[in-house]
């Protein structure tokens, strides 16, 4: 996803831990987080509730990218504030068209188009 989104002009961020997200998100806020569920040190819903004690960080868009396709993981997921959650697999065109969805950009490739963690 990394490499997908900095060929579509993104400057991106990575954390493998929610703790290492937390630090890295205060530190330099993006304009929308891409989450995977599964975390060594959290799930990511409890990331999501995380995000909630934090003002300046409970605006951000959260999009949840995961391989758990039920009903009922997309709808804890949106009850807990994600905007949008996309099913793993999927190809790097479609990745870029809902990340620009979500920040309601035009998808294009070239200089830094947004910032995502």
């Amino acid at each position: 996803m990394r490499r997908t989104l900095v060929y579509a002009g993104f400057e991106v961020q990575v954390a493998s831990t929610a703790a290492e997200a937390l630090e890295s998100l205060r530190a330099r806020p993006p304009a929308m987080i891409l989450l995977d569920l599964l975390l060594p040190d959290v799930n990511g819903y409890s990331f999501m509730d995380l995000l909630r004690d934090y003002e300046d960080l409970d605006k951000i868009p959260v999009m949840i990218v995961s391989g758990c396709a039920s009903p009922e993981a997309q709808s804890l997921g949106r009850e807990l504030g994600a905007c949008a959650y996309m099913v793993k697999p999927f190809t790097a065109p479609e990745l870029i068209e809902r990340v620009c969805e979500v920040l309601r950009i035009e998808p294009k490739t070239g200089p830094k188009a947004g910032k995502v963690a």
